[in-house]
């Protein structure tokens, strides 16, 4: 299989042919589009019709575009007619085009990419998160998603989780010093790795800490947005940890810091909340240097996938005294 643009095709007709037998409304609009030349006119001359194909056969296509149906927007670029034809479902399909389409935007410049749906749940095993709803074209609702492609630092980049880094993460996290302070057990294997990858480190602002210079995964920090801390909508849990050989250089502060800034400015939280274990000194210190204040002690914490009974330490940073804080 391979994925080719549309517009960069010699064989017009032949795809047209194909994106007409989808079985989707959507899919019939695209086709119009193509086949009266309107495409471009709407989203934008850089759009890209993404297709994954089988030989001959489509197997799913998407859109690449500078503006979707929500206009007048600064929202930008936008992917949508995401679509796999039914022989093909279960595959991943998609998301391959997905994750192509993102590249793109990471190529151009982009720190994220948006949708714009009228679903729930399908967008989001792919690390969109829902923003707000806002008006499309012909004035209905629609639900707009985005995804934070990566967040950046002066060492460091923050980016989602991928398959590749497998090995990378089963290297750190098979150290018997790192997971059980997280409350979590070694990594057994590289394919144990790959499955945590696929499913814990698949949700959403869940990220792979990276080496600018390698890209290379070290470590891991996310947020925890339906945290068992607190039942606000406007406040979230905060989890990191980092490998071995990175301890005592500051990156994890590092991380943390462009993550916090992250959850209060662009995902509008007012409070992060972060709990570690009490004998966790470097956690300890982390939370300090960060400015998180000390709020109460769980006791009888089970840690059931570590078979032990815990007592942690809970911290809280709010968003004023974040930016009292940052404005020093």
């Amino acid at each position: 299989m391979k994925i080719v643009d549309f517009f960069e095709t010699d064989h017009k007709e032949h795809w047209l042919s194909e994106i007409k037998k989808s079985d989707w409304s959507a899919g019939q609009y695209l086709y119009e589009l193509l086949t009266t030349n309107k495409m471009k006119e709407l989203t934008g001359e850089t759009t890209k019709v993404l297709m994954l194909t089988d030989g001959d056969n489509l197997v799913s296509f998407c859109t690449y575009a500078e503006k979707d149906d929500i206009q007048p927007t600064e929202l930008t670029p936008w992917i949508g007619f995401v679509y796999t034809y039914p022989q093909y479902r279960g595959n991943h399909c998609a998301g391959k085009l997905i994750e192509y389409a993102e590249a793109v935007a990471k190529k151009e410049g982009h720190k994220r990419t948006h949708v714009s749906t009228g679903h729930v749940g399908l967008y989001e095993k792919y690390g969109y998160r829902f923003w707000k709803t806002l008006p499309d074209v012909n004035g209905k609702d629609s639900r707009v998603y985005v995804k934070d492609l990566y967040l950046e630092t002066g060492r460091l980049i923050l980016r989602p989780w991928k398959e590749t880094d497998a090995e990378s993460l089963y290297k750190y996290a098979s150290d018997p010093d790192i997971g059980p302070n997280a409350a979590w057990s070694p990594h057994t294997s590289v394919e144990n790795s790959l499955e945590i990858i696929r499913t814990v480190f698949s949700v959403p602002e869940t990220y792979a800490v990276c080496l600018k210079e390698t890209n290379e995964a070290i470590g891991c920090v996310g947020l925890v947005m339906d945290t068992t801390l607190s039942d606000k909508e406007d406040e979230c849990e905060v989890g990191c940890w980092i490998g071995k050989p990175y301890w005592g250089q500051g990156m994890i502060p590092e991380a943390l810091g462009a993550l916090i800034h992250h959850a209060f400015e662009e995902l509008g939280m007012n409070k992060i909340w972060y709990s570690h274990h009490e004998n966790n000194d470097r956690s300890k210190r982390v939370r300090e240097k960060l400015g998180f204040t000390y709020q109460y002690t769980r006791e009888g914490v089970v840690r059931e996938e570590l078979n032990e009974v815990r007592t942690t330490l809970v911290s809280s940073l709010g968003k004023d005294e974040w930016e009292c804080e940052t404005k020093k």
